[in-house]
């Protein structure tokens, strides 16, 4: 097939026919055996799952309609979704599917999309038989499948213009390379939102893949959001978590450590609070939103614990809706600050081990050169907060766009749909 770039409702599935193992290693006796065992169970899992996804799926044939999602998490979120919402949106008759986790939430979910358990028979038969697969990471490849010629795979991936490597060499987990290897071998398309991005994806694992320069569907309402679209998201927010309605927010959202300390959650959120009501003005509400991989974490749950003014806002299902409800943005090396600078609004970065993870995982470009004022410590994020400047910022925003060489002009979603659906009608 050329792969050259290209410019009814349907019921949902049966929510109790996850694939059995999948529910094992989810229970709390299996859990309570410790680590080490759990993650003998998953390798046993995922050894498993490609026989029985093979025998599951033989005989099924490619439709030319059909298109299956996949996110790193299992939830309705990141670029599949806004993907999603404008395929549903065209009514072009195709039948979607979307893979989910024993703990998803699918009451977030809109109609017209088939809900399949991840690595049950049902889900490799749907895989087996979409023509087109839609994921943000290494989905597809976690559990290896034999993809077929005639089925395209576009990545769009869950990063954008920085700021942690994800390279062969940078990456620790041995698994985690060797599905991005495969991964790399079988997509063939990137979404990309940046000349930044595309060096990424091309000294990567996506070396001869094709890449669509598009800017990212998830960041298309941060792009082109109204005053009153953002509005209506903080309101949303706010009731959602029951917090006044007029309070400005601050989202706090590091990532994750690969050695699994959560260290940096234990920001002095009182303080915090107190700087950000003397410098912006107002009342102020923390939202905090762990990492997906530090979320089980006890020492993550008990840093927020019955704090005043501070919302463990890791449940709400989409990343982009906090971003447009935030006033301020905090990170570390998450890239999502990197969407956040789209909307010019104050972001800044509290690097507490920078030396180390500089050293470790690796970052793209010194953090000095970002808009975002850097700390390493409290004291140090209390003073970049009480010397912001609000002009020069918005002057180091557009700056940094143009130095990575931005794609994004909010109309990423209405791109790749048509070239889906060019695909679905070839």
């Amino acid at each position: 097939m050329d792969k050259t770039p290209i410019h009814p409702k349907v019921l949902q599935g049966n929510p109790n026919g996850s694939y059995v193992v999948d529910r094992l290693l989810g229970s709390k006796v299996v859990r309570s055996l410790g680590s080490k065992v759990v993650r003998i169970l998953k390798g046993l899992h995922l050894l498993v799952a490609t026989p029985f996804g093979m025998v599951c799926s033989v005989g099924a044939k490619v439709k030319p309609r059909k298109i299956m999602f996949m996110t790193y998490s299992n939830t309705y979120m990141c670029n599949p979704k806004y993907i999603c919402e404008e395929l549903l949106k065209r009514n072009a008759g195709c039948e979607v599917v979307w893979a989910v986790g024993t703990q998803t939430d699918r009451s977030a979910f809109p109609d017209g999309i088939k809900l399949v358990p991840k690595y049950s028979a049902e889900f490799f038969r749907d895989l087996a038989s979409s023509k087109v697969w839609v994921d943000n990471a290494l989905c597809f490849m976690w559990v290896w499948f034999p993809k077929k010629e005639e089925q395209i795979w576009f990545n769009t991936w869950h990063g954008s213009m920085g700021l942690k490597r994800i390279g062969q060499n940078d990456v620790r987990s041995r698994r985690w390379r060797r599905v991005a290897k495969r991964t790399g071998r079988l997509t063939d398309y990137c979404i990309s939102n940046s000349a930044f991005e595309d060096e990424v994806f091309k000294t990567t694992h996506w070396p001869k893949t094709a890449i669509l320069p598009y800017g990212h569907a998830r960041n298309d309402p941060l792009v082109s959001s109204s005053p009153a679209l953002v509005a209506a998201i903080k309101e949303k927010v706010s009731n959602h978590y029951g917090f006044d309605r007029k309070a400005k927010i601050v989202l706090y959202a590091p990532t994750f450590r690969e050695g699994g300390t959560t260290k940096g959650y234990d920001i002095d959120y009182e303080r915090l609070l107190q700087n950000l009501a003397a410098h912006f003005g107002g009342k102020w509400q923390v939202l905090v939103r762990y990492h997906f991989h530090d979320r089980g974490s006890y020492g993550v749950q008990g840093s927020i614990g019955g704090k005043s003014g501070v919302v463990n806002a890791t449940d709400y299902p989409d990343m982009q809706e906090l971003l447009l409800a935030a006033d301020v943005g905090i990170t570390d090396y998450s890239s999502w600050i990197c969407d956040y600078v789209l909307t010019s609004k104050p972001g800044f970065l509290y690097a507490y081990d920078l030396a180390e993870y500089s050293s470790g995982r690796g970052l793209y470009y010194p953090l000095e050169i970002t808009p975002f004022p850097l700390s390493t410590d409290n004291d140090g994020l209390m003073r970049a907060i009480e010397l912001f400047d609000q002009g020069k910022y918005e002057e180091d925003c557009k700056n940094f766009l143009v130095e990575r060489g931005s794609y994004e002009e909010g109309n990423a979603a209405k791109r790749i749909v048509d070239d889906i659906l060019r695909i679905c009608d070839a």
